[in-house]
């Protein structure tokens, strides 16, 4: 018997583990463990799982189920510890257990204590561009930038080739019964109006906003000149839901781009997209690289940093504001708002917040990764703590000042004031003008709460 254990990698095309289980010809299980630890409380009040992050991924789960089925097969959905669920299952019936590599330090010490248990374990590879062989050199000795990676990579076109995606098959196999039951429990929402999901989670999904994006509205044409805009349909690519929870491959991804390109020409925008997906593979090989590290406040930083020390009732009014989305930053604010509600928002928002919780608000970088976690439908271990570390100045790269003046990032990205007006209505009436005083406590609006720290009107440039 053999049980293929998916976590982000919910799909049928490019899947190698799909593949491993038809070579071995045995019956098959499949099944998808939610960790209960997703839904524990921690000392911020945070969990793993919000609702909109939720709500993706049980759409992408509901999905998955339904191609399985086709191939006349179930999908097993388990709540609890992994291993003691896999240890359960052993004790009934032996079994080998083919699952993803490890991406982070919390998946390698579950694939160790489930080792340590006596279970044959068959690992693959379904979440990056390059194989492990193709980054043998890089993990011994690890580029200090992202330049220095995407310079290698560039000048070794032969090497670095990104493999064809592996195209979905017949399983071919039996299906047999888990003598386990272990439901799945998901956060509560509210109310259904709650939540605004601009799309449904799972492969087909996927699949069809990639076809839509490249070819139907051929929306690449223009991705570097919008990429940073904060309001819009198809201003960018918006794969990073899909491409988080699995449900698109980023090889499927990088060939269906240079199909792209060899019918209609490469051009900036359509290598930007592609530098973006390696940026995203910078990250996943630098957190199996560092591991823990990521997670340390100090992070990849071997100097002793000391913070400034700010009093507590400072940091927990600092903190409640950022978490009931009144700053007084409407910039802010907005994304606030907007993340709670669908689960996503811009890049270039993104970097503003982090910015402003970091160095203005100037709480722990890590809150605000895991208040991220909690919420992003397209959370991504790697490439969230990476880019917050980043802007933390403890990541890559480190510096201690990479922080965005909020005024000018506002005045360049949303002049006319479309996110904040459509997040924060109750703004609707006011001009440009009124928002950046407001920021600065230069002059406020009478009815919305004042900043609890005013952005500064020094000239800062980001890094971008």
């Amino acid at each position: 018997m053999q049980i293929l254990w998916l976590r982000n990698d919910l799909r049928l095309h490019d899947h190698p583990g799909f593949h491993l289980a038809r070579a071995k010809n045995e019956p098959l299980s499949i099944i998808y463990i939610m960790p209960k630890e997703w839904l524990d409380i921690d000392a911020q009040g945070m969990t793993r799982l919000g609702a909109a992050k939720a709500r993706f991924l049980r759409s992408s789960l509901i999905d998955l189920h339904r191609t399985l089925d086709e191939h006349t097969f179930d999908l097993t959905i388990l709540f609890g510890d992994p291993v003691e669920l896999l240890q359960k299952i052993y004790l009934e019936q032996a079994f080998t257990l083919i699952t993803a590599s490890a991406q982070a330090p919390e998946e390698a010490g579950w694939l160790a204590r489930i080792a340590k248990l006596g279970i044959q374990i068959e690992c693959y590879e379904p979440y990056t561009l390059f194989s492990p062989a193709q980054m043998t050199d890089f993990l011994n000795h690890w580029p200090t930038t992202f330049s220095q990676f995407r310079r290698t990579i560039e000048k070794h076109p032969q090497q670095f080739k990104v493999a064809e995606d592996i195209k979905a098959l017949p399983l071919k196999l039996r299906d047999t019964v888990l003598p386990i039951w272990a439901p799945a429990q998901w956060p509560e929402e509210h109310s259904d109006s709650d939540i605004q999901l601009k799309r449904n989670g799972g492969e087909r999904s996927g699949k069809q906003h990639l076809k839509d994006y490249l070819w139907e509205n051929k929306s690449i044409q223009h991705y570097k000149a919008t990429r940073n805009a904060l309001i819009g349909d198809y201003f960018s690519s918006q794969l990073s839901p899909y491409l988080a929870w699995g449900c698109l491959s980023p090889r499927h991804v990088w060939h269906q781009i240079l199909q792209y390109e060899a019918a209609y020409q490469a051009d900036e925008h359509s290598q930007w997209l592609k530098l973006e997906l390696l940026w995203r593979e910078y990250f996943h090989w630098s957190m199996r690289h560092h591991g823990d590290r990521l997670f340390q406040k100090n992070g990849l930083r071997t100097d002793t940093v000391t913070p400034k020390k700010i009093p507590e009732h400072i940091v927990q009014k600092h903190w409640q504001a950022w978490c009931a989305a009144s700053t007084g930053i409407p910039m802010i604010d907005a994304g606030l708002v907007e993340l709670r509600t669908t689960g996503f928002v811009s890049n270039r928002l993104r970097q503003n917040m982090a910015s402003y919780f970091i160095h203005q608000l100037q709480l722990d970088w890590r809150w605000g990764a895991r208040w991220f976690e909690q919420h992003l439908i397209d959370f991504d271990v790697a490439s969230n703590w990476g880019n917050w570390a980043y802007l933390a100045g403890v990541g890559h790269d480190a510096r201690p000042q990479r922080q965005f003046n909020i005024n000018k990032q506002l005045q360049e990205y949303d002049p006319e004031l479309q996110h904040i007006q459509h997040w924060l209505p109750e703004l609707s009436q006011q001009s440009l003008d009124d928002i950046l005083n407001h920021q600065t406590k230069t002059k406020l609006i009478p009815y919305y709460p004042s900043p609890v720290v005013a952005t500064r009107s020094i000239s800062i440039t980001p890094q971008t």
